[in-house]
């Protein structure tokens, strides 16, 4: 049992309850991996970047990732119109808070997948 003192370092995890649900999905942080180090994307480069993600589930992850602020999307007026996506902010502080986790499971051993798009030396 912890002492009362001890109750001083807790961490309320409420805030995590939101946001949670998004980037615990499978492609979320490979897509505000891909973001983070090579900028902003079309929605085909991404899914060809990614492989085998099809239509759909990159579509209910990029307007996931949008909703909670992670990811800004622009339409570019153009013919035909050409969508954009891109980290916003609170996307780019959350990719910051992300690499030392991305880079601990790599230290332990962590399979690296040909073709990876999180390199070590690419996380400034």
């Amino acid at each position: 049992m912890k002492k009362p003192s001890d109750r001083d370092n807790d961490v309320c995890f409420c805030p995590l309850f939101g946001i949670l649900d998004v980037v615990a999905k499978k492609w979320a942080l490979l897509i505000i991996a891909i973001l983070g180090n090579e900028g902003e994307k079309g929605f085909n480069e991404l899914k060809k970047e990614l492989g085998c993600i099809g239509p759909k589930p990159l579509s209910d992850t990029l307007k996931n990732l949008e909703r909670i602020g992670l990811v800004k999307k622009q339409v570019l007026e153009t013919s035909p119109p050409t969508v954009k996506y891109s980290l916003t902010p609170d996307g780019w502080e959350f990719r910051k808070h992300l690499i030392p986790m991305l880079l601990w499971v790599s230290e332990r051993g962590g399979e690296e997948m040909p073709g990876c798009p999180i390199k070590a030396g690419n996380h400034e």
